[in-house]
């Protein structure tokens, strides 16, 4: 139960910005759009799992993993880096010309072990071999595209970062998400505002009076969930009165409100999770605690 809860809310809590995705996209992610699409027909234009044509194909399988490239044959092929034909990696662009036209007319993606799949006009989306009679002496060029990587993390978080592990099994869990440029921006501060939303997405408490605090306009964007929060005292405010949702939240602070809300859930507390530290909670800091909670405290 817990580890359903948290997932949840975490999910949420990487999603606030609204320029998210999962992580950086790998070329696993990309071959297996690719492949759910083996069969689909040719079609002169097509750009949907109805019907492809060879760049419509290419374009909408880097669409679905979150990276925007040109319409047309000839366009694909001035993005990214050129690779030679040795060098080229799985996910990489394989072009060919003078097929049914002069010049650079057909697209694919390599898929590895000398084979690439695109949207052919015989036998629609197939995998086929660069050593094919038909294809391998019309092959032209093979491009890199921009922010394609060979594992499903992000540009930001290399193996040797502290919280790489943690990152790395709540990416694999689909709990947590990075932005739209492939980063994950490890020290970016949580704020108390997006803790409480957060919380509140667990909870789903809708409170009686949205009163909250002086310092909380009632059009910021997470009022409501700091009115639930706060009758539910999960959240506290300052000796001032104010509650500052702007400010970063500190690991004393953060722990509080989980130990809180899970009373408010029902669930007991672990008091194995908290901590008096005053410093600040980064993106990578409460990645590395949920790993520990989930991962290791309810193995």
């Amino acid at each position: 139960m817990l580890k359903k809860i948290v997932a949840c809310g975490m999910a949420v809590m990487f999603t606030f910005s609204g320029a998210s995705v999962a992580g950086a996209a790998s070329q696993d992610d990309l071959l297996n759009v690719a492949k759910n699409h083996i069969g689909v027909p040719y079609v002169f234009g097509g750009q949907s799992p109805s019907g492809f044509d060879c760049s419509g194909y290419t374009q909408y399988v880097f669409n679905k993993v979150g990276i925007s490239i040109p319409r047309t044959t000839g366009s694909q092929a001035t993005v990214g880096q050129a690779v030679s034909k040795s060098n080229m990696k799985p996910g990489d662009l394989v072009f060919f010309e003078n097929t049914y036209k002069a010049g650079i007319s057909h697209v694919g993606i390599y898929v590895g072990n000398n084979k690439f799949i695109s949207a052919t006009s015989s036998r629609g989306i197939d995998i086929v071999s660069l050593s094919n009679p038909y294809w391998g002496p019309k092959f032209a060029t093979a491009r890199r595209v921009a922010g394609l990587n060979a594992n499903s993390l992000f540009a930001d978080v290399n193996e040797n970062h502290v919280a790489y592990e943690a990152i790395k099994a709540l990416v694999s869990s689909e709990i947590i998400k990075g932005y739209h440029d492939g980063t994950f921006k490890p020290n970016q501060d949580v704020t108390r505002g997006q803790a409480a939303a957060l919380f509140n997405r667990i909870i789903d408490h809708e409170a009686s009076d949205n009163t909250t605090f002086p310092d909380v306009d009632p059009n910021h964007q997470f009022a409501n969930d700091i009115a639930a929060m706060k009758e539910l005292d999960i959240i506290k405010g300052y000796l001032n009165g104010e509650f500052k949702p702007n400010e970063t939240i500190t690991f004393s602070e953060m722990t509080t409100m989980v130990l809180n809300s899970f009373e408010a859930s029902g669930i007991a507390k672990d008091q194995s999770i908290k901590s008096y530290s005053a410093e600040n909670v980064s993106r990578a800091d409460f990645s590395s605690t949920l790993y520990e909670t989930l991962y290791q405290h309810q193995q």
